[in-house]
């Protein structure tokens, strides 16, 4: 089995591999295959983001096998090949108990007691150039919760951004989310929202940037914390961008954990331990427990952990950092992808579910 799950309550979370077929459509069926037979009796798959070796010549095979299969609602792919030599990595998320709804093509609406979680991805873009096309994944984004009655700055909780060529297209998607951001009313004083940033391509390949995008809906205001290690790792917006280090959003049955992209970095904001990059591995991994600790979690509440190399050729050392410090059933996965500063070799996010959550607001589960 190439597909790990860890379950909590009624979710459950997975990471996997393809194992090697006689070609990538039959590689990637199993793959699927694998992630639903994982899944626990009356869990619906709620979305899934597949990560491919070659995007290019992949992307129209992937979407014919899914079709097969019946796969739709909020299904993404990003051009990071797995770094142990597979054609295709795969992160998912089931839930049980809840109305799963796909409104619209890339969208899967969970509703579940007086919450609804809005997992959804732009597939088509008609800018050019990087700040163009961030402002644009942004404003379909704001018309798209606008639609549900929301705002950016209420509802829209999680992103995940994906740069090609990052190192020479992320000033542009830098600048474009900061005044997206800054004429809502985003800004230091306020907040941001939690976001990884990193290199991957996408299809066609004149698309430098995509987004995929988490909303939350029927919440209160103060169910949202955002999470600081101030000891540990600064504040973003020292060094000219605008994401959160990562949310945390509490329920009367559990939190959600939403840890943005994190990377080798101190609490001025520098780079730390240049050029090595089993240390860089280390820090990282201090930082992120430092962000869980403030969320009231602890690496045991990792559900799901992706980790993003500059060099392939890392992969091993930095394998055997990660394995010696997460728990051991923690579904994981490496693929290559640059991070945003040259110097930065190594990068993760996560998703972790606790049950530390807050009698006062209504559970996530069906009441």
């Amino acid at each position: 089995m190439s597909v790990f799950r860890k379950t909590f309550l009624n979710e459950a979370y997975y990471c996997g591999v393809s194992a090697p077929g006689s070609d990538f459509a039959s590689e990637i069926a199993v793959l699927v295959d694998e992630v639903l037979a994982a899944a626990p009796a009356g869990h619906e798959p709620v979305w899934f983001r597949f990560h491919l070796s070659d995007i290019a010549n992949q992307e129209e095979i992937l979407e014919n096998v899914l079709a097969r299969k019946g796969i739709a609602g909020a299904v993404a792919s990003v051009g990071q090949a797995p770094l142990c030599g597979a054609r295709a990595g795969v992160e998912a998320w089931s839930f049980s108990g809840a109305q799963v709804t796909r409104p619209q093509q890339n969208m899967t609406c969970v509703e579940t007691g007086r919450s609804t979680l809005l997992f959804f991805n732009t597939p088509v873009l008609a800018a050019r150039g990087s700040g163009p096309q961030m402002t644009e994944e942004f404003a379909a984004a704001e018309k798209i919760i606008a639609a549900r009655g929301g705002s950016i700055a209420e509802n829209l909780q999680r992103t995940w951004i994906y740069c090609r060529d990052i190192d020479n297209n992320y000033a542009g998607l830098v600048e474009a989310r900061r005044n997206f951001f800054s004429r809502r009313d985003l800004v230091p004083e306020t907040h941001f929202i939690a976001s990884t940033g990193i290199e991957g391509s996408s299809h066609p390949h004149d698309r430098l940037v995509r987004m995929d995008s988490l909303a939350l809906f029927g919440h209160r205001r103060e169910q949202i914390r955002y999470l600081h290690a101030p000891e540990h790792l600064s504040p973003t917006h020292i060094y000219g961008v605008t994401f959160e280090r990562g949310t945390r959003i509490v329920f009367g049955d559990r939190s959600h954990l939403y840890i943005s992209g994190t990377a080798s970095i101190d609490r001025e904001g520098k780079v730390v331990h240049e050029r090595d990059v089993v240390r860089q591995s280390r820090r990282l991994l201090e930082n992120v427990e430092a962000l869980l600790r403030a969320g009231d979690a602890t690496f045991d509440d990792l559900c799901q952990a992706v980790i993003y190399l500059r060099d392939p050729a890392d992969y091993p050392q930095v394998k055997a950092v990660f394995d010696g410090i997460l728990p051991a059933k923690t579904p994981r996965l490496f693929v290559r992808g640059s991070v945003c500063r040259p110097t930065w070799l190594v990068e993760m996010d996560a998703i972790a579910v606790s049950a530390a959550g807050d009698a006062s607001f209504a559970p996530l589960a069906a009441e």
